[in-house]
C-alpha cells in the first residue's frame, strides 16, 4: 500500500489486521478504501496460494534436506569433538610453559637511592620559602620600603619581631 495513492490507508490497515468498527464504517462508505482492501485481499490469497503449491514438493525433495541436515548435524559433531580433545591439551602445554618459566632465574630488582640533586634542591626551596616568610616586606617592594623609611624618619618596616618564635630548616 502506498501512502501516496491513498490518504486511507491506516484505516485499511486497521480493518485487515483486526475488526474496527471505525474503519470498517469508513471502508463501507469509501469507494477507495474498498478497491484498496480487495487488492490486498487479492495479493494475500495469492501469497498463500504460492506457499501451498512450493510446499507441495515430491517426496525426494524432502529426503534431501534430511539427508543434508543429516550430514550437517554429524560434521558439527566431529568439529565438537575434535574441539573437545584439543582445548584441555593446549591449556596442559600452556600451564607447563608458565612453570618453566616460573623456575627460570630471574633478574631481582635492585634498589635505587633518590637523586641526591631533586633533594638538594627541595631543601633549598623550602629554605628560600622560610626566609621570604620571615621578612615582612616581600623582596620586590624592598627599594620602596627605604625611600618611605627616610621620608619618615620612622624605624624600619622591614625590622622583626623578636618575640616571634624563629622556625628554620637551615643547617
Amino acid at each position: 500500500m502506498n501512502s501516496n495513492e491513498n490518504a486511507h490507508d491506516p484505516l485499511v490497515e486497521q480493518a485487515l489486521v483486526g475488526f474496527d468498527l471505525a474503519a470498517e464504517h469508513h471502508i463501507a462508505h469509501c469507494e477507495p478504501c474498498q478497491t484498496e482492501r480487495e487488492k490486498v485481499a487479492e495479493a494475500l490469497c495469492r501469497f498463500g496460494a504460492a506457499n501451498r503449491e512450493y510446499a507441495n514438493r515430491p517426496n525426494s525433495f524432502w529426503e534431501q534436506q534430511a539427508e543434508s541436515i543429516r550430514a550437517a548435524q554429524q560434521a558439527s559433531v566431529r568439529r565438537s569433538r575434535a574441539t573437545l580433545a584439543l582445548v584441555p591439551s593446549v591449556v596442559v602445554l600452556l600451564l607447563l610453559g608458565f612453570a618453566v618459566l616460573g623456575r627460570a632465574p630471574g633478574v631481582r630488582p635492585v634498589a635505587v637511592a633518590p637523586p641526591l640533586a631533586q633533594t638538594d634542591s627541595d631543601h633549598e626551596l623550602l629554605v628560600g620559602v622560610e626566609r621570604a616568610m620571615g621578612r615582612r616586606t616581600p623582596l620586590a617592594l624592598e627599594p620602596a620600603t627605604l625611600m618611605v623609611e627616610e621620608s619618615s624618619g620612622n624605624e624600619p618596616l622591614n625590622s622583626t619581631d623578636e618575640s616571634k618564635e624563629r622556625r628554620s630548616h637551615e643547617n
